[in-house]
């Protein structure tokens, strides 16, 4: 067995050097924020922005549901 603590670490330092997900998925969350704040998302940001946003920005949004 391999402890999660191990499996985290990078392989120089004798891990398997496997991203910790939590840490992974809030950068990706925070790419998207990033992207949907400059506008840089084309179809993917159109069809969240009529779906969730409905005009307003994104800081205005009040859906809390999903990741």
């Amino acid at each position: 067995m391999v402890k999660w603590a191990d499996i985290y670490l990078s392989k120089d330092r004798g891990g398997l050097g496997i991203p910790a997900s939590r840490r992974m998925n809030v950068a990706l969350m925070l790419r998207w924020v990033w992207r949907i704040l400059r506008g840089d998302g084309g179809l993917w940001l159109q069809l969240i922005e009529s779906k969730y946003l409905q005009g307003q920005p994104l800081l205005a949004c009040s859906h809390s549901v999903g990741s």
